[in-house]
């Protein structure tokens, strides 16, 4: 049995123990970016305080391993950012070994951000393939210790997960091209055959680049603007705004944001009755 995700903070360590009070397997953080400054563009209001006192508290409750996720290609990344990771990394193992010695591990694991529809981040390109893996490397170099552990996602999987997400109608007839073609759970890394999904796209007069990686105007007409999913674009539109000035946004539950999903969901609210949830 394994723990998800868990908030940082202590009270997380302190379910954790709880709920594996006979064999601790290991705690997950997802600190998601190094620097506070790049947190707070992705809303992530987690400071490096925060972390090492969630550390502080995993390790001298007995634990031998966190395991830390971590995005490379958020919007406004900079080599700065990246190297934040891994001194954050080295920090979290330093408090590991004064408490664990030499049993203390550390598994920081980077995947690259593909920015998702109906996100505030919806308009951004996918971050450019040499530059994600020139940071990879520069994390790989930076991590070589012992009692870390270091992975991350193949960024040509991230271009086609980033394809497939911010796609149009077209995009289906080079998924089948590639299914005849021989791609076939490509999900899993040992069957993944970037040549057939590029080969597939070009025989449709489609370019992966084109959907994946291209900043979007915001009053572009987006692919997926005719699914609803209760929250204004025009909402999003304002939180990417927030987001490249650095503003969090607090939590909804202590203030509404009017971001549009009571209004949506008005008919499903009104018919729960009693006890549906309301602005605070």
């Amino acid at each position: 049995f394994g723990l998800p995700s868990l908030r940082v903070d202590a009270f997380s360590v302190r379910l954790a123990e709880m709920v594996q009070a006979t064999r601790k397997t290991g705690l997950t953080f997802a600190p998601e970016a190094g620097s506070e400054r790049l947190r707070a563009v992705i809303n992530k209001n987690v400071t490096e305080a925060d972390l090492m006192a969630t550390a502080e508290a995993a390790y001298s409750a007995g634990w031998d391993r966190i395991k830390l996720y971590f995005m490379l290609g958020l919007p406004t990344e900079t080599d700065e950012d990246v190297e934040a990771i891994a001194q954050l990394v080295h920090r979290v193992a330093d408090i590991g070994r004064r408490h664990r010695g030499g049993r203390a591990q550390v598994h920081a694991s980077a995947s690259t951000f593909v920015p998702k529809p109906h996100s505030p981040f919806q308009w951004m390109p996918l971050a450019d393939l040499e530059t994600v893996q020139r940071r990879q490397r520069h994390l790989q170099q930076r991590l070589r210790r012992r009692g870390v552990q270091f992975d991350w996602t193949e960024p040509r999987t991230t271009l086609l997960e980033a394809t497939l997400s911010r796609g149009d109608r077209r995009v289906s007839a080079a998924i089948e091209a590639a299914w005849r073609a021989g791609a076939v759970f490509d999900a899993w890394g040992e069957h993944f055959k970037p040549e057939v999904w590029q080969q597939a796209f070009a025989s449709q007069g489609l370019d992966m680049r084109w959907y994946a990686a291209r900043e979007r105007e915001l009053d572009e007409v987006l692919p997926w603007d005719h699914i609803s999913v209760g929250v204004d674009k025009a909402f999003l539109a304002a939180e990417w705004q927030r987001a490249t000035e650095g503003l969090p946004t607090p939590d909804c539950r202590n203030g509404c944001h009017r971001c549009g999903i009571l209004e949506a969901f008005k008919a499903q609210r009104r018919a729960v009755g009693k006890g549906v949830w309301e602005c605070p």
